[in-house]
């Protein structure tokens, strides 16, 4: 009999201790994280929430929207940053309302990914419990990493604005700027490298085997 694997998604803000309005802090993140759970309700086994200071995690039930709920998180809490550890495999206790109730592999594995998150200072690690699919989905996000570093407000704000929109012409229009200016930014940050390569990351999510 095959046992469900589950996922768990944890994410920490980075230098949470050395904001100044820490409390206004947890409010966006509480604000984000509801919209998160209302947005991804059908695959969301157990709630996103805050766990300890400016940590929170949550349970969903397929690995391959969990790089979807991260980048929403990422652009819902822009300008603070975050790490993220998502870890995939069996639960060793009841499903509960409160993730912090919970125990198991897939809980132990995103930890690990966040400790190694922070140790390597990058913003996403995965740890399914496979050596080799690890290194593969780790190392596309890597890339992705190494080029989004150069990334301005703006380079954000436009690009989410196009994944938002779906063409150049209505960016240039949103942002009151030339067509040509837009395909010009988009090109100097790499962004066809960056799409390209998350859709390859999420073809690798999307086709994962469970892990034995």
């Amino acid at each position: 009999m095959q046992v469900e694997k589950y996922t768990v998604i944890t994410g920490d803000i980075i230098k949470s201790r050395e904001l100044k309005n820490r409390p206004r802090v947890q409010e966006k993140l509480k604000s984000v994280l509801n919209r998160i759970n209302e947005k991804y309700r059908e695959y969301i086994l157990v709630n996103f929430s805050i766990t300890a200071g400016d940590e929170f995690q949550g349970l969903v039930s397929e690995v391959g929207k969990s790089y979807a709920i991260i980048k929403d998180i990422e652009k819902g809490i822009y300008p603070l940053k975050a790490r993220f550890g998502v870890g995939v495999g069996r639960i060793a206790t009841p499903l509960s309302n409160n993730v912090g109730e919970m125990d198991g592999e897939c809980f132990i594995r995103s930890r690990e990914a966040l400790e190694n998150a922070k140790e390597l200072n990058q913003s996403i690690i995965y740890n399914i419990g496979i050596h080799e699919k690890d290194i593969s989905l780790n190392t596309i996000l890597m890339l992705i990493d190494a080029i989004k570093k150069s990334w301005k407000d703006v380079h954000f704000k436009r690009v989410w604005l196009y994944e938002e929109l779906k063409t150049y012409k209505k960016v240039a229009k949103k942002e009151n700027i030339s067509k040509q200016m837009v395909s010009k930014m988009f090109k100097n940050i790499k962004y066809d490298k960056v799409k390209r390569a998350e859709e390859n990351l999420n073809f690798l999510l999307n086709f994962l085997k469970e892990p034995t």
